[in-house]
């Protein structure tokens, strides 16, 4: 008998942040989602983010990334939101994200624990269950359902702890092990004189002493 059945779509997981610099925390997350949501890849997307200015430009902050994920084809740099005028919206990302891969490519999002509980504060954020897929990753000392705000509640009663093929609007923690690895912490050492070595990638420790950045508050933005 031949098997008519659809073959399964790669799922790809989306990881964002402002990346001033990326650190092997980060890495090891885009790591661990990919192995326990079965990714295919995971895009690393530095934001323009409109709370704060980054020390870094746009540009530098891009070849950090893409510096981070040579090497491995399950990495990728996307420069999605740099490429598009003002701040970034999540909303708006994956809108592209769907026109680009399709409406039965599962799209997840990783979030903290702690961005999650800050989501209705999002621009347009009651959107996302249509787009993607929520992977959260557990904070220590945050109880995710002790503090849920009430928008949230009919999506966390959907969640499952395991793996699904949805293209959209199914949520599952994600059991990654945390490096406590601070990109604050980065900054503050290079502009104290001291090295950040085995926090981040050697590539792009080396990219940072050679444009000089973070040596000063403010260097690069």
């Amino acid at each position: 008998m031949t098997d008519t059945s659809a073959p399964e779509v790669a799922a790809l997981g989306i990881l964002g942040g402002s990346f001033d610099p990326i650190h092997h925390g980060h890495l090891r997350l885009a790591e661990e989602a990919i192995e326990g949501l079965g990714l295919a890849r995971v895009l690393l997307i530095p934001a323009r983010p409109w709370q704060r200015p980054t020390a870094a430009s746009a540009g530098q902050r891009l070849r950090m990334v893409e510096l981070a994920c040579a090497g491995n084809p399950r990495l990728h740099a996307e420069a999605l939101e740099l490429q598009r005028p003002g701040p970034s919206y999540t909303v708006e990302t994956l809108k592209v994200l769907r026109e680009r891969h399709g409406h039965a490519t599962p799209l997840w999002l990783v979030l903290g624990a702690d961005a999650f509980l800050r989501l209705p504060t999002w621009h347009a954020w009651t959107g996302l269950p249509a787009l993607c897929n929520l992977a959260i990753v557990p904070r220590p000392g945050i109880d995710i359902a002790a503090h849920l705000p009430a928008e949230l509640r009919d999506w966390w009663s959907r969640r499952s702890a395991a793996r699904t093929t949805s293209a959209a609007g199914a949520l599952t923690l994600l059991d990654a092990p945390q490096l406590e690895i601070s990109a604050t912490a980065i900054r503050a050492m290079v502009r104290a004189g001291r090295s950040p070595r085995y926090l981040l990638p050697d590539c792009v420790l080396d990219y940072i002493e050679f444009e000089g950045l973070y040596t000063q508050e403010g260097h690069g933005a």
